[in-house]
């Protein structure tokens, strides 16, 4: 069963979309779409395409799961010609994505504020059930991928999941200066959250180190002209560098989308390593 509805939307946040579970209510996962959609046609498509190597979509795959598919604020793109779209943050040039990032500080602060509320809320709903946010999963592909890294590193808690599909870090090259030299890893991630504080003002950040312990998965198409292999293998690495366990998967014929079903199959046994039951 779906709703378009979620106890978060903002004045300029369409509603989630939302897909209770078709069994009892054990585990969570928020998913951010791409630039240039939004929560209710990504996750729409994504639920009828993501399809495991059983011929599952992930739904029948993971029943105890309820799906939320919130939605970027409509915003100029600035790579799109100034298009207004749904988005995280601005994105100034698709070729390389670290050029303009101070156009991106403005959406990444509002998102992040938002995308935290809406964590908290739909943990709230898991510790009515005497759950918790280790029954949460945080996914994003592309840009919803960067979007959800900041969001992790940014928030404080530990999740029981990240995956990102296709991503990169934003202000990736800065952080890794903020760390540099430093052999202390708890004084490294002390550093990349005061890098983060100065980088975009007003988000919300924490020096609660516990959600550097949550697990990662990444995966990325090696054919991928839109966000390089290369970024994903670079925010993996500055991951790795924070201590964080990650579990990296690159998929030889793949552009910019996911692998269907090899990649689909890989996140569901990581999913299924990390306590979400099917």
């Amino acid at each position: 069963m779906s709703d378009a509805s979620s106890q978060v939307a903002g004045p300029s946040h369409p509603k989630p979309l939302v897909i209770q579970p078709s069994k009892t209510h054990t585990h969570t996962i928020i998913l951010l779409h791409g630039l240039s959609t939004d929560g209710i046609s990504f996750g729409t498509d994504f639920l009828k395409t993501a399809i495991n190597g059983r011929g599952h979509t992930l739904p029948q795959a993971f029943p105890h799961v309820r799906f939320v598919f919130p939605s970027g604020a409509p915003r100029k793109c600035t790579a799109l010609g100034g298009k207004i779209v749904n988005a995280w943050f601005d994105v100034s040039s698709i070729a390389d994505r670290t050029l303009g990032e101070e156009e991106q500080v403005e959406g990444l602060r509002e998102s992040t504020i938002y995308l935290c509320k809406l964590i908290g809320e739909e943990t709230a709903i898991l510790e009515r059930l005497r759950l918790g946010s280790g029954h949460l999963a945080l996914w994003g592909f592309s840009q919803g991928c960067a979007m959800g890294i900041w969001v992790l590193l940014s928030g404080g808690s530990k999740l029981g999941a990240f995956v990102g599909m296709s991503g990169w870090l934003p202000f990736r090259r800065q952080i890794d200066e903020a760390m540099n030299g430093e052999e202390d890893q708890s004084v490294r991630r002390m550093r990349a959250i005061d890098y983060m504080k100065r980088a975009v003002p007003g988000c919300p950040t924490s020096e609660n180190h516990s959600a550097f312990f949550t697990p990662a998965f990444l995966g990325h198409g090696i054919l991928d002209i839109k966000v390089r292999t290369q970024w994903g293998e670079e925010m993996r690495n500055s991951m790795k560098v924070l201590g964080m366990d990650v579990t990296w998967k690159a998929y030889e014929a793949l552009e910019h989308w996911y692998e269907v079903p090899l990649e689909i199959d890989d996140i569901a046994q990581f999913l299924q390593s990390k306590g979400f039951e099917p």
